[in-house]
């Protein structure tokens, strides 16, 4: 089992939190969730920092060493590794972009 899938499970066993109640906390589907647990989907960085947040946690401290991490893409892991003012300042660029586009 992946590092994700196991600390998953080992968070909601400690919050006692079913996959319906984690997925209300952390605003996503719970069949999203039910799929990360089975490993049969991997969770998209937006996803992770929604349930890292959720679950005041890091994104690092739900997947471990996500530089071994091999369903992460090249892209993901630097995005990753970015400090929280260097994300903010993508997102505002982010932003900025989608005003353009909807002129």
């Amino acid at each position: 089992m992946a590092y994700f899938q196991k600390k998953l499970k080992e968070i909601m066993k400690s919050k006692q939190l079913t996959q319906m109640e984690l997925a209300k906390l952390a605003h996503i589907s719970q069949n999203t969730i039910s799929n990360w647990l089975n490993d049969s989907s991997s969770p998209t960085l937006k996803n992770l920092e929604l349930l890292a947040d959720s679950l005041n946690m890091t994104v690092g401290e739900l997947i471990g060493d996500f530089s071994h991490n091999p369903k992460l893409s090249k892209e993901d892991k630097k995005l990753l590794a970015l400090s929280m003012k260097q994300k903010k300042i993508i997102l505002k660029f982010v932003d900025f972009l989608s005003e353009i586009e909807d002129l």
